[in-house]
């Protein structure tokens, strides 16, 4: 399909006059499209958004009585052409594939997800961490954030007087969306790694009487030790103390309860007025019960994502998806009864979203129709 045959396309579909398959291919071109650019963090609402405003940039070109119609294509720039080219080679790839492939198995690829961060200051600033240049990131008090080659955040303490010093208010947040992942080195040299669709909030300097972290999603952290600053993560009501240890943190809202996984020290659990000491090897689930229950676990299968792997180890469909979800971007929804199959096995995450349909296809009698970043459930 050349130029001018694309662009009589996108009129046909702007005035209406498109076959439906036309019109499917078109709309599923804008989904594609505004993949690439989605901060949708755990909703599809702003995915919906974009991809709304984008389909009706088209039809604001439809003539109405009161006003002339707006000339799309008189306007379109360098930059747009190149999209109109790769639109072409991808609708004639679609166009002669869908002749030969039943529409109920059309699938479009969806990637792995990859390091992407946003990084909120005390002052209120943003940064796009995956956009920037490596080296010095900000500014903020008396530390430098600095961008290193391997794509992670590291704070840098500059020997400055620590302007920030007794305001809590003080604090940086590093939200990841859905379909990321990143690792940062935080002021007081503790590593975290945060998992998709997760929000962190911390302490923009290296001073105080506690180390307050704030979670909403999973992180795992090795915590450099420091015996008179007690290292705390409060998430969904529980908090997590220790002075120095590995573990990990889940904590999802849509999960309605905390998991907190000892990999190495000793952590002290507390919710409410109840409190437990975890032992390497132990993990705490603590949920609207208001309980805490300690089991032991494999600790290496826990952390799994972390080195980039899924790990299902009994699990019900309902939360293998939301994992899967989270880490390809994708919409969720089941056609009848919910199954009742539990999956076992590993997964690695830079794999495509349709090899692991095809895997967990393999290991039930479920079946997964996807179309562009939906799945729908049907057994």
């Amino acid at each position: 399909m050349d130029e001018a045959a694309l662009k009589d396309l996108l009129k046909r579909y702007r005035e209406g006059n498109c076959t439906e398959e036309e019109k499917e291919s078109v709309e599923l071109w804008f989904d594609i499209t505004s993949a690439g650019t989605d901060w949708n963090w755990e909703s599809g609402a702003q995915k919906e958004n974009l991809r709304a405003n984008m389909l009706q940039n088209i039809h604001a070109g439809i003539r109405t009585p009161e006003r002339r119609p707006v000339r799309l294509w008189p306007y379109i720039s360098t930059a747009a052409s190149v999209m109109i080219m790769l639109f072409a080679g991808w609708y004639f790839y679609f166009s002669d594939k869908n002749q030969h492939t039943p529409k109920e198995y059309q699938q479009v690829a969806v990637a792995p997800g990859s390091n992407q961060a946003m990084l909120t200051l005390s002052d209120g600033s943003a940064v796009l961490v995956d956009g920037a240049t490596d080296g010095l990131l900000a500014s903020d008090g008396p530390v430098r954030v600095v961008k290193r080659q391997d794509g992670a955040l590291q704070y840098e303490n500059t020997g400055k007087t620590d302007d920030i010093t007794g305001n809590p208010a003080a604090r940086n947040t590093l939200s990841v969306p859905r379909g990321g992942t990143f690792q940062v080195t935080l002021p007081d040299g503790t590593k975290a790694w945060l998992n998709s669709a997760t929000t962190m909030t911390y302490p923009a300097g290296n001073s105080g009487a506690e180390r307050l972290i704030e979670l909403s999603g999973e992180a795992y952290f090795e915590v450099s030790p420091d015996k008179q600053r007690p290292f705390k993560v409060r998430s969904n009501g529980t908090e997590v103390k220790v002075t120095g240890t590995h573990f990990n943190v889940t904590a999802y809202s849509d999960d309605r309860q905390v998991t907190t996984t000892l990999a190495e020290g000793s952590v002290i659990v507390s919710r409410n007025d109840q409190s437990k000491t975890l032992k390497p090897g132990q993990q705490a689930v603590s949920g609207a019960a208001e309980t805490i229950d300690v089991y032991a676990v494999d600790v290496e299968s826990a952390l799994a994502w972390k080195d980039g792997y899924f790990v299902f180890e009994d699990q019900d469909l309902q939360s293998v998806m939301k994992m899967v979800a989270r880490w390809y971007d994708v919409e969720v929804e089941y056609q009848g009864t919910m199954p009742q199959q539990r999956f076992g096995g590993t997964f690695s995450k830079s794999k495509g979203l349709d090899g692991l349909l095809s895997y967990l296809e393999q290991l039930s009698n479920i079946h997964f129709k996807q179309q562009g970043k939906k799945i729908t459930i049907m057994k």
